[in-house]
Formats: structure tokens, C-alpha cells, sequence
């Protein structure tokens, strides 16, 4: 301490000196006990004539002089350390030239490095605040390099769709096509009717793949504002624009809540749950059970089916983008439509998970937070 600040005052409570710095016990007979207004007086700030005027004003710059004859001036800072209630004086002697030190007692070596203990603590809160913007901006770093690491990985499986699962397609039809050209050639036209409905099969499986490749890239934009939502009514039409199976119906058990937030996010769930369910089923009579449980901080929704099921295995492989159970030729079989749903729970800060009996069905039960 009196290297760092040799002009140091320690004041108790009661304003009596509790230790003075090596140099500044050099120009005042002032010991500990003593009274700080014997020895030193304040004229800046104004109007601090007590220990709570001071701490009320710690933030001033305060100016002392010496009671001696010398009437030597110190500036510097207040300081209040509440657990000893005690006041620091942190300080400098105010000198225009080395002349001033010859009727005082003081010689450089009385001096710390510096002569201006403002201008090192407001160096050194600088400093500090330099460390605490460049810890923030690390942290901000870290956060846009996990974001770019996740959009890269989200690229490559893109970049892995079109060239694998797009080409797919493509070749199929030119090698139907090639078919075609040869029947045509030797007037065999039995096939055509079978070739031409294959080929409208895997257009339609090419353009839903790149509709879903559009659609996973927009639900990360989620810019709609919030709006009051009737689910039941968001349900019935969702199953209208999506399924188009005859053998499929639906029911909702429970009368579903009407909540206020994005539209577009609930839209984006069901269709992709409803009309997954839709697509895969196998049985005669296709059946999605929507229900309903409130909870106390949560919504809570399960959609059941009675469709072929899915084995346990597979249960966390569904939820990764571009990953399907079915021969890559069956029609509007992307895998990217779970993949999206998985997306918008994540933005809406929920959960999901998955109950199935292979042969029997498969339950979806998703948790979206109240708000």
C-alpha cells in the first residue's frame, strides 16, 4: 500500500485517523486516533464537513489541504469499504514544479511511480472494462461459431440431398425415359402407360424434396408476430389441405386450447405430423388421434396413429434431417418432414418425444410452454 499510494488516509467512523501512508506521515505530526479535521481540511467538495457527507460524495473529486503552515493540497478519491466502515483517501500531492518539494520534506523518492492516482484508477477501470468488452465479445464469438457450425452442418446435409437424393430421381427418369425411346423404336407401347405414371411419381417425390429443403431453411426466419390461435379450427384445416387419402380420418379427443403465438410455427407442426402419419400408414382404414392435457407450466399434445409403427432404434435417427425409413423411390418419402418439426419445437422452447409399437402405431407427445 505505500508503495502503490504513499499519500494514503484510513478514516473510522468517527472521523479519527486509523493509518496514514509513509509519506504523508512525513508532513503532517498527525498520529492514529487523531481527529481528521485536526490536521487536514476539505475544500472540494463543498459541504462535507462528516463521514456521511463524504460517503455520500465518493464519487467527487476531493481536494485536501494540510492545517500546517505549508498548506500543501492533495487530489485524489474517497473511497467507502462498507465492512470496515471506514473511508480511504487514495491521493497525490498537488505540485507545479520540484521547487514546491523544498519546503515540504518531500523528495521523489516519497513519490509512488505515478503522480496521479486518478488518472491510474481510471487507467486501470479501463483496463478492466477492456477485459469484461473483450470477454463479451468472445463470448458473442463463441455463440456465432456455433451458429455457423450448425448452419455447416444443415449445408452439408443440403449439399448430401442434392447430390444423392435429387439425382436419384433424376436418373430414374432418364433411365424410363431410355425405356420408353427403345419401346417406341420397336413398337412396343404395352409399358408406356406404367412408364409415364412412374415418371409423375418421382417428379412429384423431386419437387416435395425441394419443397422441403425450402421449408427447413425458412423456420429458422421466424419474423410472423405473435396472434391468437384456435388450434381446433388450425387442426381441421391443416387435415383438409393435407390429407388426401380417402381411407384416413381423424378426431380430436380433447377440445384443443386457444393460444396466442406464431401461426405459421403451429401450421408447419401439424401438417408435418398429420401428414406424416397420412403417408405412411398401412391399414385399411387409416386412423390420427389428436388429444390434448394441460399442465401447469406446459400445452401438451400427442398425435397417435394406427400406421405401421416404428422400431426403437430408429427413434432418435427420425428427427435428423434428410434421414426416411423408406426406399428412397417412394413417393413424398423426404425425411425432412419430422426434421421440421423437430426444428420449430426447438424454437418454441419445447420437447418431443416418441412411443410406438411396431405393427401397431406410433404416438407423438410434444410439451410447448405456456406463455
Amino acid at each position: 500500500m505505500d508503495d502503490l499510494f504513499p499519500f494514503y488516509i484510513l478514516i473510522d467512523g468517527d472521523m479519527s485517523l486509523a493509518c496514514l501512508g509513509k509519506s504523508m506521515s512525513k508532513l503532517c505530526a498527525a498520529k492514529e486516533g487523531d481527529n481528521f479535521f485536526e490536521h487536514f481540511a476539505i475544500e472540494r467538495p463543498l459541504r462535507t464537513n462528516s463521514f456521511g457527507d463524504i460517503r455520500k460524495q465518493c464519487n467527487s473529486l476531493f481536494i485536501l489541504k494540510t492545517q500546517k503552515d505549508t498548506k500543501l493540497k492533495f487530489r485524489g478519491q474517497m473511497y467507502y469499504h462498507e465492512s470496515d466502515d471506514q473511508l480511504a483517501f487514495l491521493g497525490s500531492p498537488l505540485i507545479n514544479s520540484f521547487d514546491d518539494l523544498e519546503g515540504v520534506n518531500l523528495s521523489l523518492d516519497d513519490f509512488a511511480l505515478h503522480d496521479n492516482i486518478n488518472q491510474f484508477l481510471f487507467t486501470t477501470q479501463m483496463f478492466m472494462s477492456s477485459l469484461e468488452d473483450s470477454k463479451n465479445i468472445e463470448l458473442r464469438l463463441q455463440k456465432v461459431n456455433e451458429d455457423l457450425r450448425q448452419k455447416n452442418d444443415e449445408l452439408q446435409d443440403m449439399a448430401h440431398i442434392l447430390s444423392h437424393d435429387l439425382k436419384s430421381p433424376i436418373r430414374g427418369i432418364l433411365s424410363l425415359a431410355e425405356f420408353m425411346e427403345n419401346d417406341i423404336d420397336n413398337n412396343q407401347l404395352d409399358e408406356l402407360p406404367f412408364y409415364i405414371k412412374t415418371i409423375k411419381e418421382r417428379v412429384v417425390r423431386m419437387n416435395n424434396l425441394i419443397d422441403g429443403v425450402l421449408d427447413f431453411s425458412k423456420v429458422g426466419i421466424k419474423k410472423s408476430k405473435s396472434e391468437v390461435i384456435d388450434l381446433n379450427e388450425l387442426v381441421h384445416t391443416v387435415f383438409a389441405d393435407t390429407v388426401t387419402r380417402k381411407d384416413i380420418q381423424y378426431s380430436i379427443k380433447t377440445t384443443l386450447p386457444t393460444i396466442h403465438n406464431v401461426r405459421v410455427l403451429f401450421i408447419q407442426l401439424f401438417s408435418n405430423l398429420i401428414g406424416n402419419a397420412a403417408k405412411h400408414n398401412d391399414k385399411s382404414q387409416g386412423m390420427i388421434t389428436i388429444d390434448y392435457k394441460e399442465l401447469k407450466d406446459f400445452h401438451e399434445f400427442s398425435i397417435e396413429d394406427n400406421g405401421p409403427g416404428i422400431s426403437e432404434k430408429y427413434h432418435k435417427k427420425i428427427f435428423k434431417l434428410f434421414q426416411t425409413l423408406n426406399p428412397n423411390d417412394e413417393i413424398a418419402s423426404t425425411g425432412v418432414g419430422l426434421s421440421i418439426v423437430h426444428k420449430i419445437i426447438n424454437l418454441l422452447n419445447g420437447s418431443i418425444r416418441v412411443e410406438s409399437k411396431v405393427g401397431e402405431g406410433t404416438i407423438f407427445y410434444i410439451k410447448i410452454p405456456k406463455n
